[in-house]
């Protein structure tokens, strides 16, 4: 009994290295992604950029950011009963090459690019549904005294071709 006991200590430990080593390979994969994000971004290669994103790209923040779309929107919101259904069903789903033309450009600037590879980044894995996601969450507004901070989050999913793809960017709160 006392010699299957010290058997099983080397198997523990044999595994318990092969699933630490496992984790980390999949981080050590999503940071390469996020770090050939970053520099497509900084190069503002759009061609890259596209190749590294789904079909659609859930952005509530590109539905308002010019004052145009904010007018848009307000419009919606009050003369619309179905506004919110809209909005999360439909509207928040951007085909990426309406989020190139329209969004890129101000979303991706030089300070915003900056933030994004100097602040505090913590990346969060899933699996949902047999699907893969990775969860890049950068802190884009620090805190102070009388606000929270904030962070923006890219999500990418893992395709069947087992590339990264961007398929969300969103903002906490």
């Amino acid at each position: 009994m006392e010699i299957k006991r010290l058997l099983c200590i080397p198997l523990l430990v044999v595994t318990f290295m092969s699933c630490q080593q496992e984790k980390k390979a999949s981080s050590d994969d999503v940071t390469v992604m996020w770090t050939s994000f970053l520099s497509d971004l900084e190069a503002k290669d759009k061609v890259a950029f596209k190749h590294s994103s789904d079909k659609t790209i859930r952005c509530y923040d590109c539905l308002e950011n010019t004052p145009s779309e904010v007018q848009q929107m307000n419009l919606l919101r009050e003369n619309d009963s179905l506004w919110y259904d809209k909005i999360y069903d439909d509207f928040i789903y951007i085909p990426i090459d309406s989020f190139i033309a329209k969004d890129y450009d101000i979303l991706f600037n030089q300070k915003f690019i900056r933030i994004l590879r100097e602040n505090e980044t913590v990346i969060s894995n899933e699996d949902k549904n047999g699907v893969a996601f990775a969860h890049i969450l950068v802190t884009t507004t620090l805190p102070t005294a009388f606000f929270e901070g904030g962070q923006h989050i890219f999500s990418f999913k893992k395709n069947k071709n087992d590339e990264w793809k961007l398929n969300e960017i969103g903002t906490i709160p």
